[in-house]
């Protein structure tokens, strides 16, 4: 259900920086450990921040980031919770492999059937008394840090508690004298108890006992199955199940790893310092170090903000935008299904065509003229191909023209004309429209 799924707790385990190939396959390992509440195969890159992780957190229900780093000095592991902190920093001194401590055994277990079910804990010597190593008067960070391991993996529903789903355990064992913090991870292992061994290996399911060489199998059971092999020889523990009583075997499956608390701060990784084991700070640097960790906060916070909200604005231009461009894009379209064009689509080369002089002997070429094809049939071509009428009686006419510039026919100038030439003036000559020109030709037609 959805609750479950949110009290369930989760974990990124990833690196920051340069690590060793040993610090990689730790990571590995407890990514194993983690198991199934964990991104078993998580990719990292040097591109990504602790922003980017805390991004996806949210929607993937997680609540913890195991975070391995390394210095030239020492590798170091930071465990943080989600999403308000604290951030604790262990400094790891040595650490054990899986395939390490498989090594030492003769049938090593493998993690197929028991990566279904995550591992049960057990926090061993939290609740002892504050170690002289501690100091007197310095605030102990021991109850901070078994409530940030305790909330690593799922609580125990004691009442609804079924056996046969643990079969691995997470071991967190504080020394006080080191003040180091042990970690170990076990294999869990029920066999009947009270039997003799030779029955015990009779009922089990794997690895039959051979009989081939005895003649009864009375002298199996009352010769005690055999030689004891290594791993039979570990003690057995008896415990009360559902059943009767059981008995618990417990075989490591690694990694180990033995941690030292340094540092304990508020936040994720950015927040004022609760505890430091190196350094020491009086109450009134403490008060200025918190005062300028609440500033970054809350400057942070005002520029997600900002951000945000430059991004919605700009998201509203691009649509307002969008939207004027398809509009404008769908009235030209309507415009050119009817033909009808107007001077903001029309190229800005269109317009000095279509004005150009009807004598000016040019080679551009001209705006479409109806009556272009009419002429064309006629036999009486102009100059420019287009319609002209009345230009024969007018080509007696040596048109003086007053004005001065050059002109390639009679009658060009820049002045008035007094002859009716191709070549006019600005407004008061020869520059009219077709349609006038041809009713005034007909007009001269009838009267003479």
């Amino acid at each position: 259900s959805e609750k479950e799924l949110r009290q369930t707790p989760r974990c990124f385990i990833f690196k920051r920086g340069e690590v060793g190939g040993h610090v990689k396959d730790l990571i590995q390992n407890m990514r194993e450990v983690m198991l199934p509440n964990t991104a078993k195969n998580l990719k990292e890159s040097k591109m990504n921040r602790i922003e980017d992780y805390l991004a996806v957190a949210g929607g993937l229900h997680i609540s913890h980031f195991i975070i391995f780093t390394s210095t030239k000095a020492s590798t170091y592991m930071k465990l943080v919770k989600l999403p308000q902190g604290p951030t604790l920093t262990f400094r790891v001194d040595s650490f054990c492999l899986t395939r390490d401590v498989k090594v030492t055994q003769k049938r090593p277990r493998g993690f197929d059937r028991e990566s279904t079910n995550a591992a049960v804990q057990v926090l061993n010597n939290f609740g002892a008394a504050v170690s002289a190593a501690s100091g007197v008067g310095r605030p102990c960070p021991k109850p901070l840090v078994a409530e940030m391991l305790r909330s690593l993996f799922p609580a125990v529903d004691v009442p609804n508690f079924n056996e046969a789903n643990c079969r691995r355990a997470a071991l967190f064992h504080y020394d006080p004298e080191s003040d180091h913090v042990h970690f170990r991870h076990f294999h869990v292992t029920k066999k009947p108890f009270g039997l003799d061994r030779g029955v015990s290996k009779l009922l089990r399911t794997v690895r039959l006992p051979k009989l081939g060489n005895k003649e009864d199998i009375a002298d199996f059971v009352l010769g005690g199955g055999g030689a004891a092999s290594d791993s039979e020889i570990e003690t057995t523990q008896e415990a009360h199940g559902k059943d009767g009583k059981i008995g618990i075997r417990l075989t490591e499956a690694g990694p180990r790893m033995k941690l030292l608390l340094v540092k304990a701060e508020e936040g994720v990784c950015n927040g004022a310092v609760l505890y430091h084991r190196f350094a020491t700070k009086t109450p009134t640097q403490q008060e200025v170090l918190e005062q300028k960790a609440k500033q970054r906060r809350k400057l942070k916070e005002r520029n997600d903000m900002l951000t945000k909200r430059a991004g919605l604005d700009k998201d509203k231009k691009k649509k307002r935008l969008a939207k004027v461009e398809k509009a404008a894009e769908t009235s030209r379209r309507a415009r050119e299904a009817l033909g009808e064009y107007d001077d903001v689509d029309e190229p800005p080369a269109e317009a000095p065509k279509a004005e150009a002089s009807a004598g000016g002997g040019g080679t551009k070429r001209k705006r479409f003229n109806p009556l272009y094809k009419q002429k064309e049939k006629g036999g009486a071509a102009g100059k420019e191909g287009t319609v002209e009428f009345g230009d024969a009686d007018k080509s007696g006419a040596k048109g003086k023209g007053k004005g001065k510039g050059k002109g390639k026919e009679k009658g060009e100038g820049k002045g008035k004309s007094k002859g009716g030439g191709k070549g006019g003036g600005k407004k008061g000559g020869g520059r009219e429209k077709v349609m006038d020109r041809f009713r005034k030709a007909q007009k001269r037609q009838r009267t003479s």
